[in-house]
């Protein structure tokens, strides 16, 4: 539970967002199947089975394992995450294809998603017609059923379908036997306008009674505002990665997606976002990746100040910061660079335990600008111990 009195928003969206229904969601974690699609992203077993842990202790609902049809090397990963105690259910992924579904239901899971291509351009791409995938779709969706596997269909570029079509095409799953529904902006071309649209024209026809997943990616930067859109759409289930961590743009970012729901749309989504940021780190470490230090949740600089005008409101962090840093369980510091002020000074002082003789700190100040324009960096705290012993 978010403590409220720790969210520096305001009142505009509370205002703006008046009359709403409040909303829950469930979150559908694929970091282990879709974030290993980023170039260069190849987590051996025992790496998989460590991540599903981290995914799992940030509290998501679901976490997919993997697609057992790829490798000897995926299927010894979901059978170490399937016997590992996790509290999440445990997903597979399958193509709409017998031989797929067969290898799900070999290793024990319960619960899968299956996948096929429904926009025009994909089944050109593979040669496929729409009555071919369709039988694809029904055959394969049958035999999980029959084996007792609970599906979600997934149609792939569904955001380009025809609506005529997409809306034969899940009919179709749900009459052979699938339980809930994935909605896929596979190019991450939909904008959140078009999520509503598309999501609330399906909730119409399916009722309320299946849930409805969203599968977004965030080729057009707008994965987040368009999984938020897909909540109050009436999705059931928002997919994503750590990090957003993903092939091309990436995938939508779940604890990005829960800072934003949880503290400005006030929706429960149970994810631990004081976890978050340790997840993040590990992730890196073994995908061999970097993020942006001014990313949200993850970035290195959210709660690091240069300049030296917010320096010297660093005392009241309300004052220059959207919420606490507590929330996502990382400190505050300043650092000294070319941007900043005698505030910055006394600050660091105190931080590091050095003298900061009032009638010294200009002269301080002027040491570090003048380092810092010369490395074209910041000072680091055992350069500027050195400038005030230096200058006494």
């Amino acid at each position: 539970m978010i403590d409220r009195t720790k969210v520096w928003a305001g009142t505009l969206n509370e205002v703006a967002l008046g009359g709403r229904a409040k909303r829950s969601v469930g979150f559908y974690d694929t970091t282990l199947r879709d974030g290993e699609q980023a170039v260069g992203a190849a987590f051996d077993p025992a790496q998989k089975l460590e991540i599903a842990k981290l995914v799992d202790g940030l509290g998501v609902g679901r976490i997919e394992a993997g697609f057992p049809r790829v490798s000897e090397e995926d299927r010894e990963a979901i059978r170490a995450i399937t016997q590992a105690g996790l509290k999440a259910e445990i997903w597979g992924f399958s193509r709409a294809l017998v031989d797929d579904v067969e290898a799900v239901v070999d290793l024990g899971l319960r619960f899968c998603v299956i996948e096929a291509p429904i926009s025009d351009p994909k089944l050109a791409a593979l040669g496929v017609t729409r009555e071919q995938v369709l039988g694809r779709i029904e055959k394969a969706v049958a035999f999980a059923v029959r084996n007792d596997v609970r599906v979600a269909f997934f149609g792939v570029d569904s955001t380009r379908a025809d609506l005529g079509f997409f809306e034969r095409v899940y009919r179709a799953a749900l009459d052979v036997g699938a339980a809930e529904i994935a909605i896929v902006d596979t190019l991450g071309i939909a904008t959140p306008e078009a999520v509503t649209f598309l999501i609330g024209r399906t909730r119409e026809w399916v009722g309320d009674g299946v849930p409805i997943h969203f599968h977004g990616h965030n080729d057009f930067g707008l994965a987040t505002a368009s999984a938020i859109a897909a909540v109050y759409a009436g999705a059931s289930w928002i997919h994503g990665t750590v990090d957003g961590i993903g092939e091309r743009g990436g995938n939508a970012n779940l604890p990005e997606i829960a800072l934003a729901l949880e503290l400005l749309y006030g929706v429960e989504t149970g994810l631990r976002l004081d976890r978050a940021r340790k997840a993040s780190e590990r992730l890196r470490e073994i995908g061999r990746y970097q993020l942006e230090p001014w990313k949200p949740v993850t970035g290195e600089n959210l709660f690091v100040r240069e300049t030296g005008a917010v320096a010297a409101q660093f005392h009241i962090p309300e004052a220059i910061e959207p919420y606490a840093a507590s929330l996502l369980d990382t400190p505050r510091g300043i650092v000294l660079g070319k941007k900043s002020g005698a505030a910055s000074i006394t600050l660091k002082c105190e931080e590091l335990g050095l003298p900061a003789r009032p009638e010294k700190v200009a002269t301080l100040l002027a040491a570090v600008k003048s380092l810092a324009l010369e490395k074209r960096g910041l000072v680091t705290d055992e350069e500027f111990a050195a400038i005030v012993h230096r200058h006494g």
